[in-house]
């Protein structure tokens, strides 16, 4: 069975690369401690891009949103999340919209 496809956030996009992306695909392939040692080299390469992006004010914009609308940030949580979560967030913007035509209502 197919997995739906969850997108990389703005972040992951940043602190990884091909080369990266390619060791993690090969995790499963491996026997049981070549996975856990390729799995955490992986991570720790990540968390080191991570902390050198962050090391520069001015790259700490890039992941900075433009809106703060909680409406916003649910849709794009949205977009990398899948299954239950998904739905979840679906009946948390649903009961937010609930909530905004009752307000406007009251109005």
């Amino acid at each position: 069975m197919e997995q739906e496809a969850i997108a990389q956030t703005a972040l992951d996009q940043m602190v990884t690369d091909d080369r990266t992306q390619m060791l993690k695909a090969a995790v499963p392939y491996l026997p049981p401690a070549g996975r856990q040692i390729l799995s955490v080299y992986a991570k720790m390469h990540e968390l080191s891009n991570t902390i050198s992006i962050f090391r520069h004010a001015e790259d700490v914009k890039v992941c900075t949103a433009e809106n703060t609308d909680v409406m916003d940030m649910i849709q794009d949580i949205r977009k990398y999340s899948a299954g239950k979560n998904r739905q979840q967030l679906d009946q948390l913007t649903s009961m937010l919209a609930m909530i905004q035509i009752i307000q406007i209502m009251n109005e």
